[in-house]
């Protein structure tokens, strides 16, 4: 997982996770494409398509559709907290809730969700997730204005990208406020943006409890997005944007950063459709005078159709990461992935996906951040839609992490994981309404 300032990246979210993968875009990747606020970028593939057409609607009531959806699993985890020899079986249960209006012209949309993980032979690699918000978009005339606000309950895991020395999950929680204003002028469009993030870290726990209070800190960000649209649904881009950090307990960390982007955003093919942008961004230090890194940005998010069954997914950035331990300060990340999803027969897909990561550290902070980590796993799947309201998935993992820095025989000594390899395979079914 990402924990970092910029919430330019957008991916495509997938609908169930065949691979451990890093969660680009920390608050957009736990809300549906359909709230207001929170909306992705792309999802065009056959199993989104498949979804989004051969699934129920929902509950009407009145001007609001309910959503409801409930997922149980069960399986086997070979590392669970990202060391060898500590394998458990593993429940997992998903429930959802999401609300939408169907108005004409405004919008506004409300989500919850609750994602619980039950290691049987290994409590205290157990975690509960969650997640709330709502947004509302108003429509004005040819201009759009979006207001929204999340609450995330979430966890660091070892098996994370970007997450060095946590030996058992760490809880954090999110409060996010998004607003933009969109303006239209014929072929270009102005948008500026503000979000607001804090976020609250608790304790980790292993061979020593640690707090992890001083990787709370709250984030402002302001942005304005330039677009022209070369044709419909292609669009030229320019982002540029500002934000400052504080760390009330950890003042070394607290920085200022600027960063510019350009590129192209092509949604109008229905056979390819695709993201590119690139840009460089520099974080000055506060408290650290002089002290400044910078680096090449980039995203893009591909999505190719070759046949009506068969689509595949490209993703890949290169950003700058916000401290998620003590050995994982400053990074910048660096992450590919590529999936394929297969129409097998009518109501059977399949999915292949692999991946590879980099996270290295750039912190001037002496003993901290010396940890440069390396991910690469791949995973399969298969999804039968059983009727309209129930969805079977059988899905398998494979996971590989190397860490290497001044700092790895240190935690390795105090029982956190370093390098590992991690196979995970569940079955589970999806129901809807």
């Amino acid at each position: 997982m990402r924990l970092h300032s910029s919430f330019l990246l957008l991916s495509v979210a997938a609908l169930f996770g065949a691979g451990s993968v890093a969660r680009a875009q920390l608050i957009q990747q736990n809300f549906p494409t359909d709230i207001p606020g929170y909306q992705a970028n792309l999802g065009a593939s056959v199993l989104t398509r498949m979804m989004q057409e051969e699934q129920a609607n929902g509950v009407e009531i009145g001007d609001f559709i309910f959503k409801p959806q409930l997922s149980e699993s069960g399986g086997y985890d070979s590392a669970p907290i990202g060391s060898e020899n500590t394998g458990s079986s593993d429940i997992n249960s998903q429930a959802s809730m999401r609300v939408n209006s169907d108005w004409g012209r405004d919008a506004l949309g409300a989500f919850f969700s609750v994602d619980d993980h039950h290691y049987l032979n290994l409590p205290k690699a157990n975690y509960t997730n969650f997640v709330a918000g709502v947004g509302g978009a108003l429509n004005l005339g040819n201009d759009t204005a979006s207001l929204a606000y999340s609450h995330q309950a979430d966890h660091l895991n070892a098996q994370d990208l970007g997450v060095v020395g946590v030996a058992s999950p760490v809880p954090y929680g999110v409060d996010d406020v998004r607003l933009s204003y969109q303006k239209l002028f014929s072929r270009i469009s102005i948008t500026p943006s503000f979000e607001y993030e804090s976020y609250n870290f608790g304790s980790s726990t292993g061979a020593l409890t640690i707090s992890d209070n001083a990787l709370s800190h709250q984030i402002e960000s302001e942005a304005t997005t330039g677009s022209y649209a070369i044709a419909p649904g292609d669009a030229a881009i320019v982002i540029v944007r500002i934000a400052e950090a504080q760390f009330p307990t950890a003042p070394t960390d607290d920085y200022f950063d600027t960063s510019g982007f350009a590129g192209l955003d092509y949604r109008g093919n229905s056979i390819i459709q695709y993201r590119a942008l690139a840009g460089y961004e520099v974080r000055h230090f506060n408290h650290l005078s002089g002290t400044s890194i910078s680096s090449p940005v980039f995203e893009l998010n591909a999505v190719w159709m070759p046949t009506e069954l068969d689509t595949v997914t490209g993703n890949a950035y290169r950003e700058f990461s916000d401290p998620t331990s003590a050995f994982a300060r400053d990074q910048i990340v660096t992450y590919g992935s590529l999936e394929l999803d297969h129409e097998l027969r009518e109501n059977v897909f399949l999915r292949a996906s692999a991946h590879v990561g980099r996270s290295q550290p750039e912190s001037f902070i002496a003993a901290f951040g010396g940890e440069t980590q390396n991910q690469y796993g791949f995973g399969a799947a298969v999804f039968w839609n059983v009727n309209r309201n129930v969805i079977a998935t059988l899905s398998y993992s494979f996971l590989n992490n190397r860490d290497s820095g001044d700092a790895t025989e240190t935690l390795s000594n105090n029982g956190s994981p370093t390098n590992f390899t991690s196979n995970v395979i569940m079955l589970g079914f999806k129901l809807y309404e």
